[in-house]
């Protein structure tokens, strides 16, 4: 059972098409603002299907009529994307109130590190600190140049020297080891993109991790566990696990209510103990510690033939 607790009713007022990446521009249908929202927010997206994703609100924060979010299509996904790609301009969406787990922190100067859709976050950023006066630059990570992400939203800050463009099929992949060895002092260091990429920025920033902020994109693979059971001991229940759905849906289609979010194995809204079985852990941001006794549903698959939860 879902447990839905705020909500704003959005209309697509346009919709932007930029290669395999799908920009919603989105209104409250009678016109009245919209609320507030802070550089480097995320909204909650309530699909038609059931299904919620997380994403990036890239515009400007100063615009309070309208949200923007901007969606890459992913066909190897869990089919979050794929439905966003097929709403229409007009189409209802039902929408969290913005939250922020990746903030501008105080600061003169700010390196951010992109990497395809990552981007999305910084553009939010950027107006905030260009009314401020604060030194800023953006290194941008793509394929190629036609394959820029988002290049209408950026098309103002193609020629910005303070933008760099990393192309990698052009021999111009991004060396994050010189990027970061370029920092100034009291830089603040942002980055966004593939799990690859954080994962070698965060691996180099040991001597300087209070200056590092880093935001994921959520664990977007389709879930192809073999079917277990779950045994739920406080209210002595056994649910069935079929392949293929993760562990939250189960539990939810039995009527179990399990607070979540992100449903990526990032925001560990559903994080929930377990007491026996083997858990397989999907999760991005959990402490390794915790997952000795915690699990995240929205994930976490099963490597037993039954997990044993504290529910």
């Amino acid at each position: 059972m879902r447990k839905i607790i705020h909500r704003v009713t959005t209309e697509i007022k346009e919709i932007i098409l930029d290669n395999d990446i799908k920009t919603l521009i989105l209104t409250d249908p009678d016109n009245w603002p919209l609320p507030p929202f802070s550089a480097g927010s995320h909204i909650d997206v309530y699909l038609p299907s059931g299904k919620i994703r997380q994403y990036s609100l890239c515009g400007d924060p100063d615009i309070s009529n309208e949200y923007i979010i901007s969606v890459k299509g992913e066909k190897e996904g869990r089919g979050g994307s794929q439905e966003v790609h097929e709403l229409r301009k007009g189409d209802i969406l039902p929408v969290s109130l913005p939250r922020n787990n990746f903030p501008l922190m105080p600061a003169q100067n700010y390196l951010f590190i992109a990497g395809g859709i990552g981007v999305t976050p910084f553009l939010s950023m950027i107006p905030v600190l260009e009314r401020s006066n604060s030194q800023w630059e953006l290194h941008i990570c793509a394929s190629n140049k036609n394959n820029i992400p988002c290049s209408r939203l950026l098309k103002s800050f193609m020629e910005d020297e303070r933008v760099h463009w990393h192309f990698s099929e052009e021999g111009n992949r991004i060396s994050i080891p010189q990027v970061i060895n370029e920092v100034s002092l009291g830089q603040q260091l942002y980055c966004c993109g593939p799990e690859k990429m954080l994962m070698e920025f965060e691996n180099l920033n040991s001597e300087i991790s209070e200056r590092v902020h880093i935001e994921h994109f959520g664990f977007n693979k389709p879930i192809d566990d073999p079917a277990y059971e779950i045994y739920l001991k406080r209210s002595d229940k056994t649910i069935l696990v079929p392949r293929g759905e993760t562990m939250l849906n189960a539990l939810w289609n039995a009527d179990i209510e399990v607070p979540a979010s992100c449903e990526g194995g990032v925001c560990l809204e559903c994080k929930t103990r377990y007491l026996e079985g083997v858990p397989t852990h999907r999760d991005l941001t959990m402490k390794i510690a915790d997952r000795d006794n915690y699990l995240t549903p929205c994930v976490s698959g099963c490597s037993s033939s039954r997990l044993v939860l504290d529910i």
